[in-house]
């Protein structure tokens, strides 16, 4: 992929600061602009922050069709390794499918401490049902977005395509059911961000991770005033201090 593909606003980005790093992960469909204001304000009190583009994101929805969540954990994995070159302590961080991916690198490796924003366990009933049926036959089609969810992007300037492909939809639907059957072995510190104006199955999910992990430290926070897109709304400023106190107590920034 070269930058002239990418969309204005889209591109990943990379903070050298210190020697404990924050990698922050995008949504489906998203760009890693979701989680810009994050990263910026952790890289300011002197933490080191990327945030990777991942596959079929940020460029043409035609692009992200053939992806499937092995792809996205691929270029997680590739951001990691790359903070690993500048930093000793690790932190992760993810919105919505981004959280899922977090999750997964989890429960697969050892961090100093997992954030994740807005995350699901699973999928709505209809949506896990329609995308077990129709994935094979309908797998390079693309559902267009709500009129609500475009409004969303429209009034809080999100940088997202207008719909979901259904292939890597049910890729994203694999990936969470295969997290929720090892969300236990889970044991690093943990905080867990949700806008109480979310869906109630998002609301749901963000109870279900702070009960099936093992973590004997965690916390759940919900934000009164938020919704699915909380990195981009009115509390947006006390998310970046709840994860900058979060990563500062739990690391030895100086």
């Amino acid at each position: 992929m070269t930058s002239q593909n990418i969309m204005p606003g889209a591109k990943p980005f990379f903070y050298k600061k210190g020697k404990v790093g924050c990698l922050l992960c995008h949504g489906y469909t998203g760009t890693p602009d979701e989680v810009h204001n994050i990263g910026k304000y952790l890289a300011d009190k002197g933490i080191t922050t990327i945030a990777p583009l991942l596959p079929g994101h940020g460029t043409t929805i035609k692009e992200l069709i053939p992806k499937t969540a092995d792809d996205w954990y691929a270029e997680y994995c590739y951001a990691f390794n790359w903070l690993n070159e500048h930093c000793d302590e690790f932190f992760v961080c993810g919105h919505s499918m981004g959280g899922a991916l977090t999750i997964r690198f989890a429960i697969e490796h050892q961090v100093n401490g997992i954030i994740t924003l807005a995350t699901p366990t699973k999928l709505r009933i209809i949506h896990r049902v329609f995308l077990t049926i129709a994935a094979s036959i309908f797998k390079n089609a693309v559902h267009k977005k709500s009129k609500s969810e475009k409004l969303d992007q429209e009034k809080h300037t999100i940088l997202s395509y207008d719909g979901y492909p259904i292939g890597p939809a049910n890729s994203l639907r694999k990936l969470l059911k295969n997290n929720m059957k090892k969300l236990g072995s889970i044991s690093n510190p943990i905080l867990i961000l949700q806008g109480s104006l979310d869906d109630k199955w998002i609301k749901k999910s963000a109870k279900t991770i702070f009960e099936k992990v093992s973590s004997k430290d965690k916390e759940l926070v919900f934000l009164k005033n938020s919704s699915h897109s909380l990195t981009h709304e009115s509390e947006r400023e006390k998310i970046n201090e709840l994860i900058y106190e979060f990563i500062r107590k739990r690391s030895k920034i100086k």
